[in-house]
């Protein structure tokens, strides 16, 4: 029987080796701007109001191929790292491996404690745990409408429910709104950003020529008043997918 690390579509070997190709070809834009909204989020951590938070949980990382190798994991004395992906673990903490101290220096990155398992299974006793740490959804939630136990309604309202949840914390998130055919896409922008909710229709009637578009069910993730932007991200040079990205005070 083969294992399903090997044979899953948003994860496994065979995930793995895709995005390794990948990641720095096809896409590294879209990682630059990624690693741009991390670093204004981080900027928000540092300067903003209140107190910094004491660590960050990561909810489905996978290999960390659309995160930063430097910079993010770097700022945090604690860093949890939730993914089901059997294949991930390794990947990510060999990506992601601790930095070499130098003598009498006693900053050094923190090894991430990896806890097999999807986020919905155990993030609220994560909360619980851990009241001061930041959490970053990694690309994670316009891929809970492939769940095969709940219908897309039920996933949706689910969906909406998380910023309730993370109310009085620093969360932040980039996730799938839209995905489609390229040749179908308008290109003459991969990156926007909106002060107020885009809608699912008007989304895509901005960056679309036509064609049939997925709805990953995420519009109403982040806080209606949440600043956002938009990013492109060609998954594969078949298909494109527009990633919403933003972050939430602990005042939100």
């Amino acid at each position: 029987m083969t294992s399903p690390a090997l044979i899953s579509e948003s994860g496994g070997l065979f995930w793995h080796a895709k995005a390794l190709l990948r990641h720095r070809g096809l896409w590294s834009d879209f990682n630059n701007r990624v690693e741009r909204f991390l670093s204004d989020w981080q900027a928000e951590l540092e300067f903003g109001e209140g107190p910094r938070p004491d660590g960050l949980i990561l909810l489905g990382p996978s290999g960390g191929w659309c995160l930063p190798t430097r910079g993010l994991l770097d700022s945090f004395s604690d860093v949890i790292a939730v993914d089901p992906d059997p294949a991930a673990r390794a990947i990510f903490q060999r990506r992601f491996r601790p930095k070499t101290q130098a003598a009498g220096d006693t900053a050094s990155r923190p090894k991430p404690t990896w806890v097999s398992s999807t986020f919905e299974r155990v993030l609220p006793a994560l909360l619980t745990r851990h009241p001061r740490h930041a959490v970053l959804f990694c690309n994670v939630l316009g891929q809970l409408r492939y769940q095969d136990n709940k219908t897309l309604e039920r996933t949706e309202f689910e969906l909406g429910q998380i910023k309730l949840m993370l109310a009085g914390r620093h969360w932040a998130s980039f996730h799938d709104r839209i995905s489609g055919e390229t040749a179908s896409a308008d290109l003459h922008e991969l990156e926007f950003f909106s002060a107020e909710p885009v809608t699912t229709q008007s989304l895509a009637k901005r960056v679309a020529r036509g064609g049939e578009w997925l709805d990953h069910l995420t519009e109403c993730v982040l806080p209606q008043h949440t600043p956002r932007r938009f990013m492109a991200w060609p998954i594969s040079r078949e298909r494109l997918h527009w990633i919403e990205a933003g972050w939430v005070g602990r005042q939100a």
